[in-house]
């Protein structure tokens, strides 16, 4: 566990001395932190930030998703950002091959990539070399499979009683920025619940509340509920995991 700045800020620095095809990576639970933390070290390695986050794929799904804003960014610049439609469905498969374009062209350019996200299957695939059979949308795990950049993986982690506490406090901030009007203009716009996009956790639920009415702190907790969950199968995926770097 690394928890010093200077600490964890001297180790990358080192590790981009000699790596011929650095590769940053910074994975954590959800509402970790991850947004900040990358645009902080991007700003001051002059680095570029790939999205993992497969919500965050999606276009006109900004509230939901916590998406970075323009102003969030301050001016770094971000790739995999509202690339799909809603109605798209995006594959680990599409994914992979999408994001070594931009990590190799990054690398042509001279620029360092940063991977940042939460979505453990998009990340392994290029952590991990995987490659996928979609007719069985499954990964393949090939012993001699490995990554083809050099890697460096920082984790943010929290106890999980604070991790409970930012998903609850998250939640109330999603739903007063408008989280309930945002999925109703894209029903408006002719979007469903059976659309990809639309999946993510959170969407459904608030679909069902405007077409078939419910509580709203009911809503409310089915959904930190589902988010609290999926961030234990984040941790429970990246358990055991030595080369990521606990933060």
């Amino acid at each position: 566990m690394t928890s010093d700045k200077n600490s964890w800020q001297g180790l990358v620095k080192d590790h981009l001395k000699k790596s011929v095809n650095p590769l940053i990576v910074i994975l954590g639970p959800t509402a970790s932190g991850k947004t900040s933390f990358s645009i902080e070290l991007a700003k001051e390695l002059g680095a570029q930030i790939i999205n993992a986050d497969s919500r965050q794929l999606f276009s006109g799904m900004d509230i939901g998703t916590a998406k970075v804003t323009k102003e969030e960014m301050r001016g770094v610049s971000h790739h995999l950002i509202d690339v799909l439609d809603p109605s798209n469905r995006a594959t680990s498969a599409w994914y992979k091959e999408e994001a070594q374009k931009i990590i190799d062209q990054l690398h042509s350019d001279g620029k360092i990539p940063i991977l940042v996200g939460g979505s453990m299957l998009y990340i392994a695939s290029i952590t991990d070399g995987l490659s996928f059979d979609e007719n069985i949308r499954t990964e393949l795990r090939s012993p001699d499979a490995e990554c083809k950049y050099d890697l460096f993986i920082l984790g943010l982690g929290k106890e999980r009683s604070e991790t409970v506490v930012k998903i609850n406090n998250r939640t109330e901030g999603l739903f007063a920025a408008g989280w309930i009007e945002e999925v109703q203009g894209l029903l408006d716009a002719g979007y469903t619940k059976d659309d990809p996009g639309m999946k993510a956790c959170g969407y459904r639920e608030i679909i069902d509340y405007l077409q078939e009415g419910s509580d709203l702190e009911q809503l409310k907790n089915s959904i930190t509920a589902k988010t609290r969950q999926y961030a234990r199968r984040q941790m429970t995926w990246w358990k055991g995991d030595t080369r990521i770097h606990w933060l």
